[in-house]
């Protein structure tokens, strides 16, 4: 986080140089917005989670990371675009779905889905988990002696 303040308190100094040799009363008032619009294009690019709910549709679920009575942290994917870090809003229910998607997928079962709705509610989709192997049949012998 030090590293990513220090970006953007360098790059703010550089637009400050910029403006104070122009000498241009627009360059000055535009200044703020400039130091803003650097502030977030510093923070974009960096792991921090997206602070805005995701938009509507299906997603694959590439990674998660339950933090119970905190949030969910989700890398969410779709389609062939990259995939985007977001926090979610936690509860019970939703945290639920997703260890369930969670524990299927890792019985081998396919990836798990996330349906986000108009409201930025959450539903989480996948395989069951595999509750045990199936018994095994007793086998029979080749050959019995009388």
């Amino acid at each position: 986080m030090t590293l990513l303040a220090s970006t953007w308190l360098g790059l703010a100094v550089l637009l400050c140089t910029f403006a104070w040799f122009a000498k241009r009363r627009v360059i000055g008032l535009s200044l703020p917005i400039a130091v803003c619009l650097a502030a977030l294009a510093v923070y974009l690019p960096t792991g921090t989670p997206r602070f805005t709910t995701p938009p509507k549709g299906d997603y694959a679920v590439v990674g998660a990371d339950i933090q119970v009575n905190v949030a969910i942290y989700v890398l969410l994917k779709e389609g062939s675009g990259p995939p985007v870090f977001y926090r979610l809003k936690y509860t019970n229910e939703a945290a639920n779905q997703l260890q369930q998607a969670l524990d299927g997928q890792a019985g081998g079962g396919p990836g798990v889905k996330v349906k986000i709705g108009e409201d930025g509610g959450q539903s989480y989709d996948g395989e069951p988990p595999v509750a045990g192997e199936p018994p095994k049949t007793p086998e029979a012998p080749a050959i019995s002696l009388p």
